[in-house]
């Protein structure tokens, strides 16, 4: 993971290098240097992770170069800080004023203290190369090999994975709960009469008993029944390709006599194995189990090897990577293993924590009625996890049950203290991640236990601490779906196809937080004394509220993200003038949530003002103020250039932005209701603007919103002719959110403007007063595929013309107030979505032929009309959220 962090701040240097080329004449190799010089020392990290677990030496010198990384991204900032403020000098100075300020060209009118700024980063850098010779002279002694030297650090890894698969409890056949019906839906799809080889993938993550239920449907010797031959072979992370074809061909052949023993020892050559297996496969139908799958080569070696004998040959695969399961063939079944029943997980824990009690009554196990509660609390924080279920049991089956009320406040200290198995069973996940994954999954640490974390705000948050790349950002949701598909994060809300909510398990939380400790990522402040606050601190969340965090003396903190949970039980009784220290002291800061922190306002005027200090945090990429009750934001918010993501309340009253927002040139997402008009024409970045409130024209010259993706505009502007003209020349638009006040006029902006994006994919029409369907949107919006109308006033119906739109997948309409809804019989051919809601009873029919594509429908407020009856067959879809639409 050190590797990340150093990759990082070599990355920082090199930007350092090409933005502020201006001022580092003179200390330009130091900086060069300094880079080259931990890029080279990256290159060993990783094998020096591996080894450090049985070194204490090992452990010191991967310490020793995160601290001089993180003390270069000291360095780097506070330069970069002294170059913004110029040292009293004026803000707008040209490149003229800049080159005698800093490259003392005019020396006369240089000052001491400038010279001494400049020498100043060159006298740290120095210091730190002392520091890097001593460490590289350190690796020579402590013997860390290149990364491609030996396999002694794999075959540890598979030593250890094969002792866990002989020694994990829950493999045991009398510990075997839940699973039957997820047995039954496997072994139907097992025992289907298909053609071809048929690959099914059991995915889940680990310690959730994958290899449990595979082992449970490869002794069922009714299934084996129906095969001429079985075999099982685990993989593991780490793998020899030769060494899985010659134990899956001795767990196929089994050979008994010493020659065949030794003519397969003999073969090491791949062809040699692959041949011999399929020679042995030839015309057999057959099982095997390949277990533990890390990544898709690993099947593809061995498939070669597995003939497709066109008589329903089956393979299980377990796997913690949902992308490995979906890439291993051309018809894959992907089975998502589900945690253990409430009423299962009891069932689990009571047998390891109370093996010698008999069965009571129509209770399966027997737990003392005085333990019982405090037990099943406990239980509730396994979260169905058979790993923690068995681990748990036997932690409090051998401690006495008064020292249970104890163990329940740190219940996951002690669970991994007990067994070493949970570690490392969960370490292995981790370990497997490339080492951006790995800063993205240990950020989770920093939210509160059984916390839904808002998936588009943690990717934003990503994106501001530079785990995600700039130039990566329309595929920042990839990042948390590869967490998903590595079952290390669990999904808790969706929205169709979106990821609204999502969440981690408590012991991958306790590991990313042990994780981050070692390599002092994060720090959790809950205001007990063991959490107290050290100068190192890079990334830290308060989990006791605002007002204790900032009565702490900050002065001397290198913080850069700083967020803010459990504030709501405080009362609203401080001032946003408490903000004022932390803006001062915390120059470094790239990440401030402020949300849900509601400020007392102005006796005046009620007025809740962004301090003008907010402008000292010149690095800041990320500003949450959501719940907050600030209306009124500061000239300063001009002075954050490195600002990416600025949020407000999404339902306060409209505020008037600064004109100096314009200076914040880096902006890529605006977010809360703004008053229009506001400049954005050196916006060029921004990629969504959420909550604008016109009252009259929306006119601005398209050209600098050239990256505007998002757009949500409500129009009040009743009774007068509105056009969407600026908006139509969003060459990138692709998703619109227009709210229209029409009041008496009938004035519905013409949609013809929209035709120029023909990026525009989603869209959300909220109108109120009369007015009517344009009668061509098929015409100007051709490539819509998501599409929500909310009127209580669409009286005629609209399908007509909706149904015209050839891309339309998504549907769904609300309060429509008409007597009927038609559909014709070519109409809707690609929708797959559809959601009515009426204010008044009506009939909606589907004539034959219309909406061939249809998956999901739900109704309210209509009857089916008798030539529709087949939609009742279809499911209710996915939930669509008004609060997150659109897509």
């Amino acid at each position: 993971m050190v590797d990340a962090v150093v990759s990082f701040v070599v990355e920082r240097l090199g930007e350092l290098l090409i933005e502020q080329v201006v001022f580092l004449r003179g200390v330009r190799d130091e900086v060069t240097w300094l880079r080259n010089k931990l890029d080279m020392m990256s290159c060993f990290l990783k094998d020096a992770e591996e080894k450090q677990d049985g070194d204490h030496r090992v452990r010191k010198w991967i310490s020793d170069v995160r601290d001089v990384a993180y003390d270069a991204e000291d360095i780097i900032d506070n330069f970069i800080l002294k170059v913004e403020e110029g040292e009293g000098t004026p803000k707008k100075m040209g490149l003229k004023d800049c080159l005698k300020k800093y490259f003392c060209i005019c020396s006369k009118r240089a000052s001491l203290v400038e010279q001494a700024n400049l020498y100043g980063i060159g006298k740290e850098i120095n210091t730190l190369k002392k520091r890097l010779e001593e460490i590289q002279r350190n690796r020579e002694i402590f013997n860390i090999r290149d990364i491609n030297d030996g396999r002694e650090g794999s075959d540890r890894t598979n030593e250890r994975l094969n002792q866990l698969r002989r020694e994990t409890p829950y493999g045991d056949n009398e510990l075997v709960v839940g699973f039957q019906e997820d047995a039954a839906k496997l072994e139907s799809e097992l025992v289907k009469e298909v053609k071809h080889r048929r690959v099914i993938s059991i995915v889940g993550m680990g310690g959730l008993g994958k290899t449990t239920i595979a082992r449970k449907l490869y002794n069922n010797n009714c299934l084996r029944d129906k095969f001429d031959c079985c075999a099982w072979v685990s993989v593991s992370k780490d793998y020899k390709i030769q060494d899985l074809l010659l134990r899956t061909i001795k767990s196929f052949e089994r050979p008994t006599r010493k020659e065949e023993f030794e003519l397969l020892e003999k073969m090491k050559e791949l062809d040699d194995l692959e041949t011999q297996l399929r020679k042995y496969l030839e015309g057999r139908r057959y099982l095997v189990v390949v277990d533990d799958v890390w990544d898709v080569n690993a099947w593809a070696s061995l498939r070669r090897a597995f003939p497709d004998n066109k008589n329903g040959s089956m393979v299980i695969m377990t796997t913690r990577n949902k992308t490995v399961a979906e890439h291993c063939d051309e018809r894959p079944y992907v089975y998502e293993l589900p945690f253990l029943k409430e009423e299962e997980s009891w069932e689990l824990f009571c047998k390891k924590a109370f093996p010698t009690y008999d069965e009571v009554g129509d209770k399966k196990i027997f737990c003392p009625p005085t333990l019982e509660g405090l037990a099943r609390e406990m239980v509730s924080k396994c979260r169905g996890l058979p790993l923690a279920l068995v681990v748990l049991g036997g932690v409090l089956h051998r401690k006495h049950p008064d020292e249970w009320s104890k163990l329940k406040d740190q219940i996951w200290r002690h669970v991994t203290e007990e067994s070493d198995n949970v570690k490392y069973i969960l370490e292995l996940s981790f370990n497997d991640l490339p080492h951006h994954l790995k800063s993205c999954f240990l950020y989770l640490g920093l939210f509160p236990e059984d916390y839904e974390i808002d998936a588009e705000r943690l990717c934003w948050l990503w994106e501001a601490e530079g785990f995600i790349k700039l130039d990566e950002e329309p595929f920042e949701m990839a990042y948390l779906q590869q967490l998903i598909d590595r079952s290390l994060i669990l999904v808790s809300e969706r929205n169709w196809r979106r990821i609204v909510k999502c969440r981690v398990h408590d012991l991958l939380r306790d590991l990313a937080i042990r994780k981050s400790k070692e390599l002092n990522f994060l720090h959790i402040y809950d205001g007990t004394h063991h959490s107290q606050l050290t100068r190192n601190s890079r990334r830290l969340a308060s989990h006791c509220g605002f007002k204790r965090f900032v009565s702490l003396d900050h002065s001397d903190m290198r913080l850069r993200t700083l967020l803010f949970f459990n504030c709501e039980n405080e009362s609203n009784d401080f001032e946003i003038a408490q903000l004022q220290p932390l803006c001062m002291k915390l120059r470094l800061l790239r990440v401030l949530n402020l949300e849900e922190l509601s400020f007392r306002g102005s006796r005046e005027t009620g007025e809740v003002r962004l301090l003008d200090e907010i402008g000292k945090l010149i690095h800041l990429r990320y500003l949450g103020l959501r719940g907050t009750e600030i209306n009124q934001l500061s000239p300063s918010i001009g002075n954050l250039h490195a600002l990416q993501t600025l949020e407000l309340s999404y339902d306060s009253d409209p505020i008037q932005l600064p004109d100096e927002i314009r200076n914040a040139k880096q902006l890529r997402r605006l977010v809360g209701v703004f008053k229009w008009p506001f400049p954005v024409d050196n916006l060029t970045e921004l990629r969504t603007l959420r909550g604008v409130v016109v009252e009259d024209q929306m006119e601005f010259e398209p050209t600098g919103l050239i990256n505007l993706r998002e757009l949500c505009v409500r129009i009040e502007g009743r009774d007068k002719r509105i056009t969407l003209d600026s908006i139509g020349g969003l060459r990138s638009l692709q998703a619109l959110h227009l709210a229209v006040d029409l009041g008496d006029s009938g004035l519905f902006p013409a949609l013809q403007p929209l035709s120029h994006c023909q990026n525009l994919i989603q869209m959300r029409l909220e109108v109120e007063g009369a007015w009517k369907l344009p009668a061509k949107v098929h015409q100007f919006l051709p490539n819509l595929k998501y599409l929500l109308i909310k009127s209580k006033s669409l009286t005629e119906d609209p399908f007509p013309v909706l149904e015209k739109l050839p891309n339309l997948t998504v549907l769904e309409l609300q309060n429509y107030r008409g007597p009927k809804l038609v559909c014709s019989a070519k109409g809707f051919p690609q929708l797959e979505i559809l959601e009515v809601y009426g204010s008044s009873y009506g009939e909606l029919e589907v004539e034959e032929g219309g909406m061939p594509t249809l998956k999901g429908f739900t109704m309210s407020g209509f009857n089916l009309s008798d030539n529709s009856e087949r939609l009742r067959s279809i499911p209710d879809p996915p939930f669509i959220d008004d609060e997150v639409w659109p897509y």
